[in-house]
């Protein structure tokens, strides 16, 4: 089993026009760690409007990171995956739980 402790206090933020926006930074047995970022709009459904998954070693070299911010020049696709190759490939939105799966690979 894989232990996880969590250095920094998770912050929600929940406003009044159904969206929240939550932080998360978890630092792993190993030192490693991923942080979580996520702006959820639920007005109608759940929408995930902005995020980032970025997991790196205990220096900050990166091993990955989900994200769909915007890139200059255009990558020209949205979703996106920045590996530790410096690469950036496309993808699909990443579920949490997937993203926590590859993590514990990666241990």
């Amino acid at each position: 089993m894989t232990q996880v402790k969590v250095n920094r206090t998770a912050l929600e933020e929940i406003r009044a026009s159904k969206q929240a926006v939550t932080k998360v930074r978890i630092v792993l047995v190993d030192r490693s760690v991923l942080q979580v970022k996520e702006y959820i709009d639920a007005k109608y459904k759940i929408d995930k409007i902005s995020y980032a998954y970025q997991y790196h070693d205990e220096v900050g070299k990166l091993i990955f990171r989900y994200d769909n911010a915007r890139h200059k020049p255009d990558l020209g696709f949205i979703e996106h995956k920045h590996l530790s190759d410096r690469s950036i490939v496309k993808c699909g939105v990443p579920d949490i739980s997937d993203v926590v799966d590859e993590v514990i690979e990666h241990i």
